[in-house]
């Protein structure tokens, strides 16, 4: 309950009837309408009389409560003793009464006892004191939470077609509460709430606690608690239906990470319509489902999709230490044809390093996941004396999964320069294999993590390259973060 300053009780004066309706047909200047002014003008003063009178004259129109709660609770404990009082709600300007400060003092040490129950303390010794110093309430509570309220019959249970599903029996086998443990609400509601979230993911969308009984006797300070979930029946989907005419369907089949006879849940929509965004191919994407009108326990989805912008254009202008100033032109074709090939193209010219590149990308499963890629770069460089002609290309299979990616690939180089003294040519023919894990708390803003690369490449001479070589390397990064806002990178 929150205390709202009080409102003024000021009467409004008498407009007469132009501001009234007027069911008794009187007139305006009757003796009866004289009468009715007469009597709001004494009840206008007595309001008055009241209002200036001490009987309800706040202590102060800036009157606060200080309170001060001591005892053996935790920070948590007792932040929802202080959020429990009423006193604590007034604000800075709220005009208290002895009469109101009186019932909300009254209230304290029953608020402070429902406040410490959630954490499984039913019978708290709490002292309470005030006092008025300066025009100023201080309220004191001295806070002995006792003994807790510990489980001592805990029985879950599961009912339904789903009784034996694994994943739900794993969340019973998980439950965070034990026999001996303190009763702790907020722990039990989200263990309630997991439990059900796992029925929901593995598509029992009817789940239920049939059962949902907690005990608590007070004197022997124990509780008993009986939780039963009917899972309903497991609902999965039926036929993915694409509409888009201008994509292979095969290609949108690998890239959905569900497919008939998955479990149907609110998850597994948001995984499938997440996915195709991330494939870049599309502008929208439309999931069209009707749980109540089905009769069976499977659920056709039908997707609509439509195209993203095939042509993208981009244009930038910079400047480095390295190049002098320099500009971009970037081009991406993100539909060349209705397999998902897509081209981006890119040229940088500069003072003293210009280079033209191009990538083509031919998705093999989900483009995001499982794709080749041909690569091709040429560059040139003029810089304190120094002219190189570089020409590479390579061809990439590369895998990217969760906690880290894989990539097999051949590169060509070939490279011609001239240092003013000395000319020459090399080409290489590099096979290589890279991969990296890594281990992070978030990908984006990570303030734990480890991160591993190995790679290994070589050539031979021979055909195509005129110099033989073997390279291995390990490069590590990790990232631990001490405080709240440092952290420390090591590589």
């Amino acid at each position: 309950m929150f205390i709202s300053p009080l409102k003024d009780s000021t009467p409004q004066p008498f407009t007469g009837a132009s501001d009234t309706i007027n069911p008794w047909n009187i007139k305006p200047h009757s003796p009866h309408i004289i009468r009715v002014r007469r009597i709001h003008l004494w009840l206008y003063l007595l309001c008055m009389l009241l209002a200036t009178s001490g009987s309800i004259n706040p202590v102060s129109a800036q009157t606060t409560v200080g309170i001060t709660i001591s005892g053996d609770l935790t920070e948590i404990q007792r932040q929802n003793i202080h959020s429990h009082l009423s006193l604590a709600r007034l604000k800075e300007n709220d005009a208290l009464s002895e009469t109101m400060f009186n019932r909300l003092y009254a209230k304290v040490e029953k608020e402070a006892a429902t406040a410490l129950e959630p954490f499984g303390y039913y019978t708290p010794s709490i002292i309470v004191s005030k006092q008025l110093e300066n025009g100023r309430h201080q309220i004191d509570l001295a806070v002995t939470t006792g003994q807790p309220v510990t489980i001592q019959e805990l029985q879950i249970s599961l009912t339904g077609p789903g009784k034996e599903d694994a994943a739900l029996r794993k969340a019973v086998q998980l439950f965070p509460l034990h026999i001996n443990d303190i009763l702790d609400h907020q722990l039990y509601e989200e263990a309630k709430e997991k439990l059900i979230a796992v029925a929901l993911d593995s598509g029992y969308l009817k789940a239920g606690f049939r059962n949902n009984r907690v005990e608590i006797r007070r004197k022997a300070q124990s509780a008993s608690m009986n939780l039963q979930l009917d899972t309903g029946p497991q609902y999965t989907f039926g036929s993915i239906d694409f509409t888009a005419d201008f994509i292979d369907h095969d290609l949108l089949r690998k890239i959905s990470p569900v497919k008939e006879g998955d479990p149907f849940s609110p998850k597994a929509l948001i995984r499938l319509r997440q996915s195709l965004f991330n494939a870049d191919y599309f502008d929208t994407v439309e999931l069209d489902y009707n749980i109540e009108r089905i009769t069976a326990a499977k659920i056709p989805v039908r997707v609509l999709l439509t195209p993203n912008l095939a042509h993208k254009y981009g244009v930038g202008l910079g400047y480095g230490t390295d190049t002098g100033p320099r500009g971009t032109l970037g081009y991406t074709n993100r539909h060349i044809n209705r397999f998902g090939h897509q081209l981006d193209l890119q040229l940088q010219p500069s003072e003293r390093k210009s280079n033209f590149g191009a990538v083509y990308t031919i998705p093999i499963g989900d483009p995001k996941k499982d794709r080749l890629t041909i690569l091709g770069k040429y560059e040139i460089e003029n810089f304190a004396g120094t002219n190189s002609e570089t020409w590479s290309s390579t061809i990439s299979h590369d895998h990217f999964r969760e906690k880290g990616e894989f990539s097999t690939y051949l590169r060509f180089l070939d490279e011609q320069y001239s240092t003013g003294l000395d000319t020459g040519h090399s080409a290489l023919v590099i096979p290589g294999v890279k991969g990296s894990v890594f281990w992070a708390d978030d990908r984006i803003a990570t303030t734990r993590g480890v991160r591993i690369t190995t790679s290994l490449i070589g050539s031979g001479a021979g055909m195509l390259a005129d110099t033989s070589f073997v390279q291995a390397a390990v490069h590590t990064k990790a990232i631990y973060t001490f405080f709240e806002k440092w952290r420390c990178i090591g590589r």
